[in-house]
């Protein structure tokens, strides 16, 4: 069993007393130095952004759309072929050979899609370089990117309604 001696009476009121402010006050309330009245300069406005990509991120942001654009057309190719497969195997029992072929086709389909996801990788390479540089830039590779990204989320819903459809 544990055995408490209570604090000495001294020990409380040192406690006690170093929670006072100096001086037994608060706080002035008189302006302080950096309270003065100066006037409030106006905000520097930042340099324009700009509207339109340089050469060679205009270049580097289309050769990642052109190469988004070859994957996702192999992977609208295979897909009509997956959704035929998944739509006669669903249901059957997982291990079956029906069932390891329509996974074998989704991994197919998924793999044709990997220049897809690589171009979205590099394109966030892209956004954070030019981000450090210029916030306008990385705006404008952002919007650009957008597609790929909207298309990439779409491909992945797609595989993952296949991939139940399947069963896993």
């Amino acid at each position: 069993m544990l055995n408490f001696k209570p604090a000495s009476p001294l020990l409380l009121l040192l406690i006690l007393a170093a929670c006072g402010t100096k001086g037994n006050g608060f706080p002035s309330l008189e302006r302080r130095s950096y309270e003065a009245d100066a006037p409030i300069q106006a905000a520097i406005e930042p340099a324009a952004a700009p509207s339109i990509l340089p050469g060679e991120l205009a270049a580097k942001a289309d050769a990642l759309r052109a190469r988004h654009k070859a994957a996702h057309g192999v992977y609208l190719g295979a897909l009509a072929a997956v959704e035929a497969i998944a739509s006669r195997v669903a249901g059957s029992s997982p291990g079956s050979e029906a069932w390891v072929n329509a996974h074998l086709m989704l991994s197919r389909l998924d793999k044709a899609r990997a220049d897809s996801v690589a171009a979205v990788r590099d394109f966030d390479g892209l956004i954070f370089e030019a981000g450090a540089r210029d916030a306008g830039l990385a705006a404008l590779l952002t919007e650009a990117q957008r597609p790929v990204i909207d298309d990439v989320a779409q491909q992945n819903a797609q595989i993952a309604r296949l991939s139940k459809m399947i069963g896993e």
